[in-house]
């Protein structure tokens, strides 16, 4: 495929690799990029692995529902969830 440049084909490859993770996990592609755009400036950077679609049902369940349906503004950060105890096996 031709997309101008080893810049432009590297993001298309991360988006379409996105696009593929959110079908794996059962979500919308299309809304979970839309609210991940929107609450990213105000996410911690250290926890930005909450945001990936494997996660984003537990970490959208956490936030406040009335602050993501507003087209702008800031969003109020959970605090980070507790840490998965293992399972004996």
């Amino acid at each position: 495929m031709f997309y101008g440049s080893d810049d432009h084909a590297g993001a298309a490859g991360n988006i379409l690799s996105l696009v593929a993770s959110c079908k794996l996990h059962d979500l919308d592609p299309e809304l979970y990029l839309s609210e991940i755009i929107r609450i990213v400036p105000y996410w911690p950077r250290d926890r930005y692995l909450e945001l990936a679609p494997k996660y984003w049902r537990a970490t959208r369940a956490r936030l406040i529902p009335k602050e993501l349906e507003l087209p702008l503004g800031p969003i109020t950060v959970p605090a980070t969830p507790p840490k998965e105890q293992p399972t004996p096996d």
